[in-house]
């Protein structure tokens, strides 16, 4: 019984609101002085848990999302989306959606996404005419793509520590992130024919050439990134560094927007964000490692298959918990808690790791639009100047869509592993 006191220690520091890293690390340490281990061991765990070649890449597309933000290439995606796409039903909502799946094609970070997108739309939508709760909510929604459609930090992070191939991860995610986006659209666009918003005119095609010219640089990003990583050229961490170079000299060459010392500016905040996450991977991976000592993982394995759950069943339970889950924990910390202890479970019953890791996801994204901690909730609330319940009212429709998506992928695996098939042949 002695052997699950870190977990329980780990409970009551995130119910009582402790930091996810020092809650993590804290448990950690409680646990290799149950299993008297030597504390100095930690260090060499840390140092070997952040140095796999793989990790490399999370930096890099923080510092893509980053320079995008500040570099312009935010605000052209918005606005060719916006002369595009305007003149249908809820035609600002539309091109803010699909300006976050193209954003999101790059960044790999929703909150990067719902902040980019949002300081830019949520303002236009109410100029327009748009309630703010629509705004902030069809913003949101459109900002956990970032997670869901490749490149995503996540899927690093999850391919790291169950050894799944990245590139698998991302092509079974293609198809379910096409979906989603779908899905997302048809929402905003039935909300806004029942509150009939108004419609701007259809642009004429001398200004469709226009802003396409102008967001053509950006739009040629996520064609080098994806393009690049399923063609074979590069990998998902060389993808990265080409991402932050191009970031810069589409910035410099075709926007004009930033300066030498705004990219240094830049680069320093990148590497905070980056230690924030390595941080909290550090102090589960070391938590993690005390766990496969003491099998706690292969215990829960038991114990699932004593309730005698086929994959489905399994992936259906998970996703109930996820969802839970969601509501009260940061998504990176969800995953980096969540899947170490799930993962012998995983194996013992025979779930595809790749199609738990499109699930996953997917309740991670449903976790950024929920309260209390809802993280793209608060991005909105602020970029939006308005208040936590509008975001929240706003987002309601589209948290049934994307449980809706869940159940569908859930139901149908095809949906996320027929491209990594093809991919392998």
């Amino acid at each position: 019984m002695i052997d699950y006191l870190p977990v329980v220690l780990l409970m009551v520091l995130l119910a009582i609101g402790a930091p996810i890293y020092l809650s993590l690390g804290l448990s950690a340490l409680l646990g290799f002085y149950i299993a008297e281990l030597p504390l100095v061991a930690s260090a060499e765990i840390i140092y070997n848990s952040l140095t796999p070649f793989t990790l490399m890449a999370v930096p890099f597309f923080v510092m893509t999302a980053n320079l995008m933000t500040a570099g312009g290439i935010s605000d052209a995606l918005v606005k060719f989306a916006r002369v595009w796409v305007g003149h249908v039903w809820g035609g600002l909502g539309v091109a803010t959606i699909l300006a976050c799946a193209i954003f999101s094609a790059i960044s790999g970070s929703s909150v990067a996404t719902a902040l980019a997108i949002g300081s830019i739309a949520i303002p236009a939508m109410v100029a327009a005419g748009y309630d703010r709760s629509y705004a902030m909510g069809v913003t949101a929604a459109g900002g956990t793509l970032g997670i869901l459609i490749p490149p995503s930090i996540p899927l690093i992070l999850y391919g790291f520590i169950t050894d799944q191939s990245v590139v698998a991860l991302f092509s079974a995610t293609l198809i379910p992130g096409l979906l989603a986006v779908l899905s997302l659209l048809v929402c905003a666009m039935t909300i806004a024919r029942l509150k009939n918003y108004p419609r701007r005119p259809r642009a004429s095609l001398p200004e469709r050439m226009a802003a396409l010219k102008e967001a053509l640089p950006s739009l040629l990003l996520p064609v080098m990134i994806l393009g690049g990583i399923y063609g074979g050229i590069y990998t998902p961490t060389e993808a990265a560094i080409v991402s932050v170079v191009y970031a810069i000299l589409v910035s410099q060459i075709f926007y004009n927007r930033m300066r030498f010392l705004e990219i240094l500016r830049i680069m320093g905040k990148s590497m905070i964000d980056t230690s924030a996450i390595m941080i909290i991977l550090a102090a589960a991976m070391l938590l993690g490692h005390y766990l496969s000592i003491v099998d706690l993982g292969h215990r829960v394995a038991a114990m699932v298959q004593d309730m005698g759950l086929n994959p489905w069943q399994f992936n259906l339970v998970i996703m109930g918990i996820l969802l839970v889950l969601g509501m009260f924990m940061e998504a990176t910390s969800m995953l980096l808690i969540m899947v170490p202890m799930l993962l012998p479970a995983m194996i013992a019953l025979g779930v595809n790791p790749v199609h738990f890791a499109v699930l996953f996801v997917i309740a991670m994204e449903i976790g950024l639009i929920t309260p209390p901690i809802g993280m793209n909730l608060y991005v909105v609330t602020r970029s939006g100047q308005g208040t936590l319940q509008e975001a929240i009212r706003g987002s309601v429709p589209y948290v049934g869509m994307l449980i809706l998506l869940a159940l569908i992928v859930l139901a149908w695996p095809t949906t996320a592993l027929w491209l990594p098939q093809w991919f392998a042949r």
